[in-house]
């Protein structure tokens, strides 16, 4: 059975690298894809992100690490998937994927959303807080994978 998790993931952050964990366990193969929102402007482009979701999910032989530049409902469509993982942090979280869930259903009656619970140690990290430390020059031991940690800073001070 296939799954997908999908985020801006700009960038990955170990709460993300967690839920990916948990999830693994759960499917034979798990798509972990960087999609656009044309509401929110971001730090990393879509390559960027793949290349730094490829540094901190390496070695997790059941996941693949893509990009799309479209909507979720048509990337599960040309994969077959019809699973849905999001991650909950807390109540604010729980109500807006419970409304994406819904929204997605809408898309095609076969989609499931599966909710896992984020760990208390993970439930403050984001990539705003991520973007935050990075913009200014603070350390991101915690916060990303020690795999990526130097590619994202390479990456952002490219872009200076």
């Amino acid at each position: 059975m296939k799954a997908i998790i999908t985020g801006s993931f700009d960038p990955i952050t170990l709460g993300h690298i967690e839920l990916i964990k948990k999830a693994s366990t759960f499917f034979e193969k798990l798509y972990v894809v960087a999609l656009l929102n044309v509401d929110k402007a971001y730090m990393f482009t879509l390559d960027e992100k793949k290349e730094i979701m490829e540094l901190s999910l390496a070695g997790m032989k059941n996941v693949v690490v893509d990009s799309y530049n479209g909507l979720t409902a048509d990337y599960m469509h040309q994969h077959g998937i019809t699973k849905i993982v999001r991650g909950i942090r807390n109540e604010n979280d729980r109500k807006y994927e419970q409304e994406l869930a819904e929204a997605m259903k809408k898309f095609d009656e076969h989609f499931e959303t599966i909710f896992i619970e984020s760990e208390e140690k993970f439930s403050k990290i984001s990539s705003t807080y991520a973007r935050s430390l990075i913009e200014n020059g603070q350390p991101l031991d915690g916060i990303v994978a020690e795999e990526a940690k130097n590619r994202i800073i390479e990456i952002y001070n490219s872009k200076k």
